[in-house]
């Protein structure tokens, strides 16, 4: 009986082990892009939204996270590879309303949607390895915080979106 018990234990340990080795090896540094993609150019994207300087904010923070995350290196023009992108709608619209006695409607939170369309170019093989549309919302509270609140979580999210269909390749 104390055999099994010990035998459990190491199994249990062993495994555990294996596990933690396991997670620890995991990184965002290690993409799937192919190994000849070492520069990244990131033009202003097309702004089909009518509201202005979301295009040139949504560029610039993409820009900034390449950079930060390292595993292609930005250059203004000629990459190895290019992340083109156009911002197709953005709305800011309730998102939770609720209704008083007398009619009236009273809404607490608001969410500002954007959609962007995105396309990640192998410029030494002139193909695209990603293209899609994103949408993400942002919500905020209408009475404690602003549209620029919503507006920065769904560009966030936007990025993460982004940066995990191309550049992490994952």
């Amino acid at each position: 009986m104390m055999k099994q018990l010990l035998l459990i234990k190491q199994s249990l340990l062993f495994v555990s082990a294996l596990v933690f080795i396991g997670c620890g090896v995991y990184t965002f540094q290690g993409s799937s892009l192919p190994s000849y993609l070492k520069t990244v150019d990131i033009p202003l994207f097309i702004n089909s939204s009518l509201q202005s300087g979301i295009a040139e904010v949504i560029t610039v923070e993409l820009q900034n996270n390449v950079q930060e995350n390292r595993i292609l290196e930005t250059v203004p023009d000629n990459g190895d590879a290019t992340i083109n992108g156009k911002v197709l709608s953005y709305k800011n619209h309730p998102y939770i309303y609720g209704s008083q006695a007398n009619r009236q409607v009273e809404v607490s939170s608001y969410s500002v949607t954007i959609s962007v369309e995105v396309e990640f170019l192998d410029n030494q093989k002139d193909k695209p390895l990603y293209k899609g549309v994103i949408t993400e919302d942002g919500v905020y509270n209408f009475e404690t915080e602003t549209e620029e609140d919503g507006r920065s979580r769904a560009i966030k999210k936007i990025i993460e979106r982004i940066m995990q269909n191309s550049v992490q390749g994952w």
